[in-house]
């Protein structure tokens, strides 16, 4: 290969599926550029200021300090992260300084399945975020779980998937809505009942009312995107649990969250069925199936990248 190149190269032969596993996860990690762990950038920080130990008891100004200390930490983490200078350019030059052929959108996961495990397990902690709102005299707690739990009637069949791919923003339209119950002086919504639809009334074109028990359903409506194959989910939180080792019905429960519609985690399974059954039983589109088995195959391109 050098002779028929003419140059060094980095050419390695790729005869089986672990060495090419193993070269997918390494080209990913790469590339994407992980931001580096809380203990690693204080080691950077630990490592500047041992070996500036004269200039930090030296005659220089406190500024003249602290501008050669946070260049060093600041030149030192890029090469940590394998930031060329380049790309650390474009960024603070406000340039692209990536291209990909997606759109990404956050999802933060951990929190849907929170609430769908609460639908069975009463003991369970909430741990979801919520943003508190004042309306009417009254403080409600507003998470994008609620989002998709009284999404539209018009999207009851779109799975969570689905929802973060195309779900846009909430404008106010307070004028173009009204709804059947009006009433704010229940504490508690009955999750198991289905909430009364709005009435839609001059919203624009892909708008459309929360349903009665969001508690901005009288006032705001979502927005929907129209169907595009190039966005998807970012998956912000702890990894996602594997097919073929650990909790089996953690990741039948995650699966069904995602490609099932639901409104309650009550509307997944029936009481006397287990997940796994419940995941076998279901009739995934092949799309599902084919995201799901590229969930898969991002660990088994990290055991590869481990065994090679």
């Amino acid at each position: 290969m050098t002779y028929l190149l003419r140059c060094n190269s980095d050419v390695t032969s790729l005869l089986s599926g672990t060495a090419i596993k193993a070269v997918v996860a390494y080209v990913s990690d790469y590339i994407t550029k992980w931001s580096l762990n809380t203990h690693v950038i204080f080691d950077v920080i630990r490592v500047v200021l041992t070996r500036n130990s004269e200039l930090i008891s030296g005659s220089a100004t406190r500024q003249e300090k602290a501008r050669r200390l946070v260049t060093q930490m600041v030149n030192l983490l890029s090469v940590r992260m394998e930031l060329g200078a380049p790309m650390i350019c474009m960024y603070l030059l406000d340039n692209p300084d990536h291209y990909t052929s997606h759109k990404f959108k956050p999802f933060h996961w951990s929190s849907y399945v929170t609430e769908v495990e609460k639908a069975w397990n009463t003991e369970q902690n909430n741990d979801n975020k919520v943003v508190l709102i004042k309306k009417n005299g009254r403080i409600f707690g507003l998470s994008q779980v609620y989002d998709y739990v009284y999404r539209p009637s018009e999207l009851e069949n779109m799975t969570l998937y689905d929802w973060i791919r195309r779900y846009m923003d909430e404008d106010r339209i307070d004028s173009g809505l009204q709804h059947g119950k009006t009433s704010t002086n229940e504490d508690i919504i009955d999750e198991n009942s289905l909430p009364t639809p709005a009435i839609k009334k001059n919203l624009p074109t892909n708008h459309f009312p929360f349903i009665y028990g969001h508690p901005l359903a009288d006032s705001h409506a979502i927005k929907l995107s129209p169907e595009d194959s190039e966005l998807v989910p970012n998956f912000i939180g702890p990894g996602l649990p594997r097919r073929d080792k650990g909790n089996r019905e953690c990741y039948c429960m995650t699966m069904l969250v995602f490609f099932k519609p639901w409104r309650s985690g009550r509307d997944l399974k029936q009481a006397d069925e287990s997940w796994d059954n419940c995941f076998i039983n279901h009739n995934f589109i092949k799309r599902y199936h084919d995201i799901m088995n590229n969930f898969q195959l991002r660990y088994e391109c990290l055991d590869s990248r481990d065994d090679f």
